[in-house]
């Protein structure tokens, strides 16, 4: 009998503390379970967040090098331009300079023509008669 009332006493005993911590062990594995759920909501957003932020880094991406192949092309035809006036400035320096070197030529000609004319004229006035006297 004594055997008995000892597994009683024990029987009684767990029983007992299984009354006392049982609603708060209940309610502690509500409260995690409860807890377990919103990580798990809290944990899907932020995986979505996520993607979308890595989705938008991707599109700013695609859309910055898009910009920097517009902004490359442009540069390529600014160079381009620059180098066609370049070349004609320098073909128009030339001409210039052609252009200036004629006229210095022309005028010197010019120059010569009339510095002969001058001395035609005073052999011309020189040869005259000597006899003729002007009163």
């Amino acid at each position: 009998r004594i055997m008995t009332t000892e597994k009683d006493s024990s029987t009684l005993l767990a029983e007992g503390l299984l009354q006392h911590y049982e609603p708060d062990l209940k309610k502690i594995k509500q409260q995690l379970s409860r807890l377990s759920s919103k990580h798990s909501e809290v944990l899907k957003e932020v995986e979505k967040e996520n993607m979308k932020f890595a989705a938008m880094n991707a599109n700013e991406l695609n859309s910055m090098f898009i910009m920097i192949k517009e902004y490359h092309q442009r540069l390529l035809n600014v160079k381009k331009e620059m180098n066609i006036l370049s070349e004609r400035s320098t073909r128009l320096k030339k001409r210039a300079l052609k252009l200036q070197e004629h006229k210095q030529k022309e005028a010197l000609e010019n120059a010569h023509y009339r510095e002969a004319q001058l001395k035609r004229e005073e052999n011309l006035i020189a040869k005259s008669d000597p006899n003729f006297k002007v009163s």
